[in-house]
């Protein structure tokens, strides 16, 4: 367990900034920050029937949570990244062995308590995954004040300028939308790259504030990987058609100071967008063992492009062949690189 912080407390946002950045050194890094991690506990049927009993066809354990899910993927690539943000003392085990095994950098600060369990029902008939979660660490505000200000401590010592920093996932009880966007602003005083993977109503809340010249100066967000029900709760209206995507998906670059997104459409594929321009990718045809993971493949893949310095919108097709080779198989990772570059190759991002 991390001893409590003496920093200063989490509301003063130059917490992180006390020590100056240090000079680029070697590539970019990527960090992922999970504040709400769960143990994803998966369970195989045959068919899932509501109210009905069930034999499971099998069951897996694994370290979950988005920021986590998206490292795993960057570790298979061979793309070194840390996993930060907080665990739950008592049963950080998975984590440990997790990130041993895929040679994943701890970065995660552990607090007192036990990390929640999620539980995904895989239904083959129906090649999609029910899931059940369950709420993360109850934190006192006294507690949750001394983990953000050890976070911030953690991240100032390892982040350099250039680096790509994730914001995943949802957060844990008492925390809200400011937790995000004081570690964003850090990190981005520090000379990181901002990418966002959070709920709707959260980010857009999260954009917001980062944009308000009334709450310091403007923080641009480099990648935000929405899908169309989150980017309609952006937008405040339906979109139902290609077109009408791609137009939200660019009044997003321009309103909030987005540099870059893609919105995930499933089995549609994706709209690609940055302020200057606009695409649709197919998704390439493959056969589904599973949903889970895919979105944290399609954001693992554009990152990594990203950090490699690949443009828009070859990063966000490489991405959806990450996705669509992870859906493939059950057990956690990718196949052989060679399977997910062809996979990119077959992916066409045409000009809306």
């Amino acid at each position: 367990m991390q001893p409590k912080a003496t920093a200063p407390m989490p509301h003063q946002p130059d917490a992180m900034n006390a020590t100056p950045p240090a000079p680029p050194s070697g590539p970019a890094r990527i960090f992922t920050i999970t504040l709400n991690p769960a143990i994803d506990h998966t369970v195989r049927v045959a068919a899932l029937i509501p109210g009905d009993v069930h034999r499971a066809q099998g069951q897996q354990v694994e370290a979950g949570g988005k920021g986590v899910g998206v490292a795993a993927v960057l570790a298979a690539l061979g793309q070194p990244v840390t996993a930060c943000g907080w665990l739950g003392a008592d049963n950080d085990a998975v984590f440990r062995d997790a990130f041993a095994a895929r040679g994943i950098d701890d970065g995660m600060l552990r607090l007192p308590g036990s990390t929640r369990t999620n539980i995904k029902i895989a239904d083959a008939a129906r090649g999609d995954t029910t899931d059940i979660n369950l709420p993360g660490l109850a934190l006192s505000p006294e507690e949750l004040a001394h983990a953000e200000a050890d976070l911030l401590a953690s991240l100032a010592r390892r982040v350099r300028p250039g680096d790509w920093c994730e914001l995943a996932g949802s957060l844990p009880p008492g925390a809200d939308t400011a937790v995000w966007e004081r570690i964003a602003r850090a990190l981005a005083a520090r000379g990181a790259h901002i990418a966002i993977d959070t709920g709707g109503a959260v980010l857009l809340q999260l954009l917001r504030h980062l944009a308000d010249p009334t709450r310091g100066a403007a923080v641009p967000v480099a990648f935000v990987k929405p899908n169309r029900a989150e980017l309609e709760e952006l937008s405040g209206h339906a979109l139902p058609t290609l077109a009408d995507v791609a137009t939200a998906a660019q009044a997003l670059c321009r309103d909030h100071g987005v540099r870059q997104l893609a919105v995930s459409l499933g089995g549609d594929g994706a709209v690609i967008a940055t302020a200057d321009g606009c695409w649709q990718a197919a998704a390439p045809r493959v056969p589904v063992a599973t949903t889970v993971g895919a979105g944290d493949a399609l954001v693992a893949g554009t990152l990594a492009a990203l950090a490699q310095g690949r443009p828009m919108p070859d990063a966000a097709t490489f991405g959806m062949a990450c996705a669509a080779a992870r859906i493939q198989r059950i057990a956690p990772g990718l196949p052989p690189r060679s399977e997910v570059d062809a996979l990119a190759a077959a992916i066409a991002a045409v000009p809306l």
